[in-house]
């Protein structure tokens, strides 16, 4: 029995402890405390109030939010009045294309929409009244700028209604965003070699995928520069996708002034407003000789008549030829004199029957560096200068660059 007595003592005793905690702490009556700090006004004038929730964020403020469903009679009956996609076709970057489309309430109570999520920034749904009563219509425009190239695109913009039975209505938009136009090629239009007997030609387009445009003039840089154009065929226009487009034709006629040149076109259209698309025509006016793409181990640098023969290794030497068409004498071409400095590299010059035809005389430029040639590197602005005094009336000295390294 006293062995019962004391464990029911420990028993009551424990209890009471703990009553006495919880009515220390937790009992309604006592102020609350933070570890061993009461939480009370720093002025002694009592507990603090609670703070307030904090207000909500700015855009949580301003998203839409989702109309609720109505769940009694009379119910509204969202229905759209026509197709929900739409086609933009080609646009151009940075263009903005809109297409309204439309929501009909054919139920019997109102109908609340609001604007839902969309694919993207760049498509921007609006509604002309978020209210629609019973046999009523609202609009809902569809904008989309297209910022990148895109073969194809689709968007979307989403609105969302009160119609339990049709809460989320989608409209779709697709096309492709596109160059406005096109320049092909693209900034400079070569005209390659321009002689006594051949006139220099190329040619270049313009197209569009969005305008249908006209060529209104072009300006020439140079009297020796002419350039014609016409429309594209429509086999040209379906390969690239235009909508309209214009094939120039350049030529350069034999006046041009000896040399390498860069003549500016300007080519005024509708495009835009009054576009006008800069061309550069580059060619060279070869003069009375023509040279031709070298035989042998050599890179031929036409604008500069330098020639280069690349590494050779002294116990092999090398040759190259470098053919060339003469225009502008009866007689037969000759060279007179030779003078370079470097006595080692041997320059001759012979007859090519092969592309002499008519006016026109072929001959071979040779040069050659004999096996035992001294171990020396030759190249700009240390490359060997080679200058032929000929019996051409027009033609009196020709200078070459010859450039090497030799080990």
């Amino acid at each position: 029995m006293r062995a019962l007595g004391a464990i029911l003592g420990v028993v009551l005793g424990t209890g009471a402890l703990a009553g006495t905690i919880w009515c220390a702490r937790y009992a309604p009556w006592v102020p609350k405390t933070e570890g061993n700090r009461t939480l009370g006004d720093p002025r002694g004038k009592g507990p603090v109030q609670p703070l307030p929730p904090p207000p909500p964020k700015e855009d949580d403020a301003k998203k839409p939010k989702r109309p609720p469903l109505a769940e009694k009679a009379p119910f509204p009956k969202a229905a759209t009045v026509g197709a929900r996609v739409y086609e933009f076709g080609s646009m151009a970057l940075n263009e903005e294309k809109k297409h309204t489309f439309s929501i009909k309430n054919e139920g019997q109570g109102p109908l609340v929409l609001e604007v839902g999520p969309s694919s993207c920034k760049c498509t921007v749904g609006t509604l002309s009244k978020k209210k629609v009563m019973p046999g009523e219509s609202v609009d809902v425009e569809l904008t989309w700028r297209g910022k990148e190239l895109q073969t194809n695109f689709a968007q979307y913009a989403t609105i969302w209604t009160s119609d339990p039975d049709a809460p989320d209505i989608q409209f779709k938009v697709y096309g492709k965003v596109v160059e406005k136009y096109v320049v092909i090629p693209q900034k400079d239009w070569h005209a390659g070699y321009v002689t006594d007997v051949q006139e220099g030609v190329t040619t270049g387009q313009v197209a569009s995928m969005i305008d249908a445009f006209k060529v209104t003039s072009i300006d020439s840089a140079n009297p020796h520069v002419k350039v014609t154009f016409a429309p594209l065929d429509v086999m040209a226009l379906m390969s690239l996708r235009g909508k309209a487009g214009y094939e120039f034709t350049v030529k350069v006629d034999r006046d041009m002034p000896v040399g390498t040149f860069r003549v500016p076109l300007r080519i005024h259209t509708t495009l835009e407003g009054g576009k006008t698309i800069e061309i550069d025509v580059t060619g060279t006016r070869s003069g009375p000789i023509l040279f031709l793409p070298p035989e042998g181990r050599g890179l031929w640098q036409n604008e500069k008549q330098r020639l280069n023969l690349g590494q050779v290794r002294r116990d092999v030497g090398s040759k190259v030829t470098l053919p060339a068409i003469i225009y502008g004498m009866k007689d037969n071409f000759k060279v007179l004199k030779t003078t370079n400095d470097a006595e080692y590299l041997k320059v001759t010059v012979v007859p090519n029957k092969e592309i002499t035809s008519g006016e026109q005389q072929g001959a071979n430029f040779i040069f050659e560096l004999p096996p035992g040639s001294p171990a020396v590197t030759r190249v700009s602005p240390d490359s060997v200068h080679v200058t032929l005094d000929t019996n051409h009336p027009k033609l009196k000295q020709i200078v070459f660059e010859v450039e090497f390294i030799c080990q």
